[in-house]
């Protein structure tokens, strides 16, 4: 090899660096335009016999999806590791026009005094009030973005487990609320109107103090009003909703 061709060959590794290098510089690119109030959560939704999914074949009765993406992250069988830090209790209010065959996601509202029965109809409008526990969490794998995964219905048990969990067994050991990571799991059950999937959850390994913080700093965005989340339940399309209300 000449020198010529040596020298030639250094300036294209050089160059090559740089290259990679620039490419890695997140400064050169400038502020973010983006603030937390742009920030959609997922959530992970259970699969059930009605869900648009599995009419799909793209999920089975059973799976956990992540509802921005669709991805099948676990399932009933192959539970999914989170890690709670924060729950709110809602009412999530759908509402079905006269001659509809099913509701559609109409808003959500914060649980008060104020009690709704389960169905009521409004000028013609009949409007459904499911009692939610919404629960914020991270998964363990991936800290980034924070999920929320909604207890309600046949599953408002598991959700009420959770919460114990949380804020009396935890608090009662001098313990914070995201302490252990938990698995969310599930079983089938059966009654006159079909058969429909309950989720189920237990406490696992101890959350590191690496996973604490990374909860703590999504709480506080949480709490600070500036992420949505993804409203969408095992058979409606996706609707978006303030978290801070």
């Amino acid at each position: 090899m000449t020198k010529k061709t040596e020298a030639k060959n250094e300036v294209t590794e050089t160059q090559g660096s740089e290259l990679a290098a620039a490419s890695q510089d997140l400064g050169a690119w400038g502020e973010s335009q983006m603030d937390s109030r742009d920030i959609v959560l997922p959530k992970i939704l259970c699969m059930q016999g009605l869900s648009v999914l599995v009419a799909d074949d793209k999920a089975k009765m059973g799976d956990f999806v992540d509802s921005l993406s669709n991805e099948v992250i676990g399932s009933i069988k192959e539970p999914v590791k989170f890690i709670p830090f924060h729950m709110e209790k809602i009412y999530i209010i759908s509402k079905k026009e006269s001659g509809a065959s099913r509701y559609d996601f109409d808003r959500i509202e914060p649980v008060t005094n104020q009690d709704y029965p389960f169905t009521n109809v409004i000028d013609g409008v009949e409007f459904k009030y499911e009692y939610c526990l919404q629960f914020y969490c991270l998964r363990p794998e991936d800290t980034s973005l924070p999920y929320v995964i909604s207890f309600k219905s046949t599953s408002l048990k598991t959700g009420k487990v959770l919460s114990t969990q949380m804020y009396v067994r935890n608090r009662a050991a001098g313990l914070v609320p995201p302490a252990y990571v938990m698995e969310l799991s599930g079983r089938k059950e059966k009654n006159d109107q079909g058969t429909f999937v309950v989720m189920e959850v237990k406490a696992g390994a101890k959350s590191t103090p690496e996973q604490v913080n990374e909860c703590l700093n999504w709480y506080k965005t949480v709490q600070s009003g500036a992420t949505k989340v993804s409203h969408e339940d095992a058979t409606s399309h996706p609707q978006t909703e303030s978290s801070k209300f």
